[in-house]
């Protein structure tokens, strides 16, 4: 069966079970990565759902998510997933995905709010040994550190100092001991929340991780440029229940994920590289001496 022709019995098997109304759909995918599309299901000529074709484990996984934080006003709800694991349906969450400045507003509005309206509502997940990315699991939170490191290491090649690097690895012995293990939403990066006139009202395309809250939290502080401040990060975690760490730790944290965000912005070719680098001006005076 081809994809066209199987995206059009998905909706009209989802209309018939009652979880959908009468929709159009999309000419083409909203989006499209890595083997994952995300289709438009419009009524009267605006989106209402979304519906996601994904492989099985990163249905099943997402899935997962999504029930253990329904009472979150920031996820979308699930309303079905195919019991084979194929897809997945959800509301069409309505606003701007945060990738500019004036779509996302300030990260001291917005980092707060995510916090307390998703990060205070995760529940630990001791189950199996399981850390890091639920799909590409770690044995340890470690060897998760280890790995985006190694990561950021190859991309910002040529582009940094080889020293930084060094010391940034410095910082891995520290953060070994993650404390309690959360299922987080794992992709908490500014372009995977959405905006309406600047305020927060949704985080979308999850990425289900096994670690600390902090992570979270301290990766959506880095992933944009802007106020990469102290002060904008002790804000925020002051809003956090479990706080289990104390501010070295936490400026320890920031220290990995600010490098790690800087790698991945090199890997993506971003305009905001620049931005990083001027940034890590000044986070660099804090790392360890080697």
């Amino acid at each position: 069966m081809t994809l066209a022709p199987r995206i059009y019995a998905t909706i009209q098997h989802l209309f018939m079970k009652g979880i959908i109304e009468t929709v159009e759909l999309r000419d083409k995918p909203e989006s499209e990565e890595d083997g994952k599309r995300t289709y438009l299901l419009t009524a009267d000529g605006k989106p209402k759902y979304a519906l996601r074709m994904d492989t099985p484990e990163n249905v099943a996984m997402s899935e997962q998510l999504y029930k253990a934080y329904p009472d979150s006003p920031l996820l979308p709800k699930l309303l079905y997933a195919d019991p084979v694991k194929g897809y997945m349906v959800q509301p069409y969450v309505d606003g701007t995905a945060g990738e500019s400045r004036e779509a996302r507003g300030s990260k001291k509005a917005w980092l707060p709010l995510l916090v307390t309206e998703l990060l205070n509502r995760y529940e630990t997940d001791e189950a199996g040994g399981k850390w890091g990315r639920l799909t590409e699991p770690c044995s340890s939170w470690s060897e998760f550190n280890e790995r985006e490191l190694s990561k950021a290491r190859e991309n910002l090649g040529g582009l940094q100092p080889a020293e930084d690097c060094e010391r940034v690895a410095l910082l891995l012995e520290p953060l070994a001991e993650a404390g309690g293990k959360y299922l987080l939403h794992g992709h908490t990066d500014a372009r995977n929340l959405v905006f309406r006139s600047k305020e927060l009202v949704g985080v979308i395309e999850p990425r289900p991780t096994a670690g600390p809250v902090l992570y979270d939290l301290v990766q959506a502080f880095c992933s944009t440029p802007d106020d990469l401040s102290l002060e904008v990060l002790f804000e925020a975690y002051a809003q956090l229940t479990s706080q289990t760490v104390d501010q070295e730790r936490l400026v320890q944290e920031a220290l990995l994920r600010v490098y790690c965000t800087m790698g991945v912005r090199a890997a993506e070719g971003s305009a905001e590289l620049d931005e990083y680098i001027a940034a890590w001006q000044f986070w660099r005076m804090l790392l360890p001496e080697a």
